[in-house]
């Protein structure tokens, strides 16, 4: 009985029940069905592409890192904020995409409007990496750049004469 209740207090102490509640919850609110595992993953190494080659955009037209560092056109606290944002907004996105498959009686119209969701998000952070690395240089980027924003253009238009 000792040995349980020091693995019981090594739970509360080690593994926050708390945290673990809530990052339960929030999976199984995001994640109603398994394809919205790879689509998540996705958008989250786009976010983090999407930062690296800000940063690298950044580098390459202030002299370098470190200039860029020095003379404030890369600030740990500007790109700290508006990632945060778009990271949280992102989140409550895929919450709603996660809740449209709980709510709606049609599984399908769930799946479809999850699935429409994580295409455009996907579409706009790729969208801002290319941007981010003609701003660097990649000039040859231009027309995967202009596909992109037809592509997004496209879906758009197609969800709204669905809706419509």
């Amino acid at each position: 009985m000792i040995e349980f209740h020091h693995f019981l207090n090594r739970l509360w102490t080690d593994v926050s029940p708390v945290l673990t509640i809530i990052w339960t919850l929030m999976c199984w609110v995001m994640f109603p069905d398994a394809a919205y595992v790879p689509a998540a993953i996705a958008v989250g190494l786009a976010i983090v592409l999407d930062l690296i080659t800000k940063l690298y955009a950044l580098a390459r037209n202030n002299g370098g890192y470190y200039k860029a560092t020095k003379s404030g056109k890369i600030a740990s606290n500007t790109l700290w904020r508006k990632t945060s944002v778009k990271i949280f907004a992102y989140l409550v996105v895929m919450i709603l995409a996660g809740l449209s498959l709980r709510v709606s009686p049609l599984e399908q119209a769930g799946i479809f409007l999850a699935t429409v969701i994580y295409a455009v998000i996907f579409i706009r952070e790729s969208q801002s990496i290319l941007e981010n690395l003609i701003e660097a240089g990649a000039d040859g980027l231009r027309p995967l750049l202009f596909w992109l924003k037809k592509k997004e253009q496209s879906i758009t238009e197609n969800n709204e004469d669905m809706e419509g």
